[in-house]
């Protein structure tokens, strides 16, 4: 099913209780597997469970889970547990949290967690969980461009990641951090601006939110600051699709 076959199923009433804000971006959300369709509240349940199989097949992201799933499957959860910051469990599961939920992966590459799991987070677990990282924490804040071919992803962590932070914290500046908070960011003095916390996206990937409110003639500014380390846990893609991840899960938890 495309956009346009999906978008002539919603109610076409833009009204604002979605993740998107409205149907047309809901539909290309949902299609793109950024968002679950189940979050449309004026589609019956039956409705949702009728549209689910057209919306899965084919879907690259699945194969890609399953591709990453078997991978996992060869490597040594004790040894590499104590580096990537996760808890080796009785049955040889690894729990950990992301994005301020929590998860558990077995041996065999299964996710599990209380609620749904968009394909991007499992994607982002199974990556983080095989890239294996041991490196310890620098302590020394970077932007996203410093990191391994940030340079050539900035523009699109930028327009992502950073641009939509910004459109939140100006918009709903109570709720936002009230969200941030709610997933464990703690607030950090001794930054240019008081307004910065700090907040572990997985057990090694910490984030340092900076914000700006706008004042004169200079405009509102948001930045998101990484350990010196990130790209030794996930990749520069990876790294956008997590700040993604971060901006998708405040705006819902101010629904």
């Amino acid at each position: 099913m495309n956009v346009l076959e999906l978008y002539k199923k919603l109610p076409k009433t833009n009204c604002g209780r979605c993740s998107q804000k409205a149907c047309m971006p809901f539909a290309v959300a949902v299609v793109k597997g950024d968002s679950d369709l189940a979050e449309c509240p004026a589609l019956p349940a039956e409705t949702v469970s009728a549209l689910g199989p057209s919306l899965v097949q084919g879907d690259w992201r699945e194969e890609l889970i399953l591709k990453l799933s078997k991978e996992v499957q060869g490597l040594d959860f004790r040894a590499l547990a104590g580096g990537i910051g996760a808890e080796l469990m009785d049955d040889g599961s690894l729990a950990l949290k992301c994005l301020g939920r929590d998860f558990t992966v077995s041996p065999d590459g299964t996710i599990k967690t209380p609620g749904r799991t968009s394909p991007w987070i499992k994607i982002l677990l199974l990556h983080y969980i095989r890239t294996a990282g041991r490196e310890p924490l620098a302590g020394r804040w970077v932007s996203y461009s410093e990191l391994r071919a940030g340079m050539v992803k900035a523009s699109s962590f930028l327009r992502d990641c950073e641009e939509p932070l910004l459109q939140l914290l100006t918009r709903a500046y109570d709720k936002t951090v009230a969200a941030l908070m709610s997933m464990g960011a703690a607030q950090k003095a001794g930054f240019p601006t008081p307004h910065a916390w700090a907040i572990l996206l997985l057990p090694r990937v910490p984030v340092l939110i900076l914000y700006w409110p706008e004042e004169d003639d200079f405009p509102a500014k948001a930045q998101v600051l990484f350990d010196a380390t990130a790209d030794r846990f996930l990749d520069a893609e990876a790294l956008i699709f997590l700040g993604e991840g971060l901006v998708r899960n405040l705006e819902m938890m101010q629904h």
